[in-house]
């Protein structure tokens, strides 16, 4: 095993490379180190011949990995530097690195797996969950977007999609499973030995790893998420957000209010050019190209520092903690650019 300066742990055993997120104390935030470096381990087995899959996973107990450095991005802009951009630009990289690898690429996630690192394990080509893994793109919480591609891998939900785009709403591995977010559910007891299979295989095209991970999968509890899509499409099926908050607050199946409150109450504390700016990404995501969506999701980045709320929203909810956001209510500069999409 080689430990590296940039939070990460490298092991090459047989034909598996693995990629050990390795900051356990910011639950696997990734700084732009990490980015880098996973990027150039990626593309630097690509040339090996002794590596034919790589592995990446955690060696946190809670998360495979909380998203974004979202501090490093907020004290990059306040001291006046675009150092922002760059991380945005590197992580970019990865992702397209990864997504390309010419070796499989299997994912193993045991604990969070929120923003920046949902979009690292939704571009991986096998994903692997057990059942203590968390899904979420939180990113509305502090005044920002889903990104990291969320735009095309969440929009192919239509209006499950949305839900999870403008509340940030955690869901389970096995609400995961149900939309096809994963691919495989593996108990977390289980997680050492598959491991240890795939180290020791001399063969890992991907048939071989599929059927390596065949023998340790389980069925998962029953989706609670399930439970509730007749509410979601009725009424994230809206096309603008305050249609959407106003279906909510006038739900009335008595089955379903609870549910309803909870979410009106969650939407109505986000800011409203995150929610318009997420609704508008999911909407059009749906007729895009996995390209396509990144594209705009890197032009919106560069701009969003100086437009949008997240400069707000990281101080009220990680640096002052006051949890008392003043969230714009229009941006003329963000309002003139949605226009132009569509």
């Amino acid at each position: 095993m080689t430990t590296t300066d940039n939070h990460l742990l490298i092991e090459h055993k047989n034909a598996l490379g693995t990629i050990i997120l390795n900051r356990p104390a910011s639950l696997n935030a990734l700084s732009l180190e990490m980015i880098n470096a996973i990027r150039q381990q990626v593309e630097d087995w690509q040339g090996d011949v002794n590596v034919q899959a790589i592995l990446i996973k955690s060696n946190s107990p809670k998360a495979f990995c909380a998203g974004g450095d979202i501090r490093y991005l907020y004290e990059s802009y306040k001291s006046g530097s675009e150092e922002y951009k760059d991380y945005f630009i590197a992580e970019y990289e990865m992702l397209n690195s990864i997504r390309t690898s010419k070796k499989t690429v299997i994912v193993l996630l045991d604990g969070y797996v929120l923003g920046g690192g949902f979009g690292l394990a939704q571009a991986c080509h096998i994903l692997v969950s057990s059942e203590k893994s968390r899904f979420s793109m939180p990113e509305t919480a502090i005044g920002f977007f889903p990104d990291v591609a969320a735009t095309y891998f969440l929009s192919r939900l239509d209006d499950v999609g949305v839900y999870l785009a403008l509340t940030g709403d955690q869901i389970s591995s096995s609400d995961a499973l149900y939309l096809d977010l994963i691919d495989y559910h593996v108990p977390s007891q289980n997680f050492e030995r598959l491991e240890n299979a795939f180290s020791q295989s001399q063969n890992l095209d991907k048939f071989h790893i599929q059927k390596i991970i065949s023998a340790y999968i389980s069925s998962p509890v029953q989706s609670e998420l399930s439970l509730w899509l007749e509410a979601i499409r009725q009424h994230f099926g809206l096309k603008n957000v305050q249609d959407i908050e106003e279906s909510l607050k006038n739900e009335q199946d008595p089955n379903y209010q609870v549910w309803t409150s909870k979410v009106l109450n969650t939407l109505q504390q986000r800011s409203s050019i995150a929610k318009k700016t997420s609704l508008k990404l999911q909407l059009l995501g749906r007729g895009w190209s996995l390209q396509q969506c990144m594209r705009i999701e890197r032009k919106l980045q560069d701009i969003w520092f100086e437009h949008g709320d997240m400069i707000e929203g990281v101080r009220a909810l990680i640096i002052d903690k006051d949890k008392q956001p003043q969230w714009q209510q229009h941006n003329a500069t963000l309002d003139n650019i949605l226009g132009q999409l569509g």
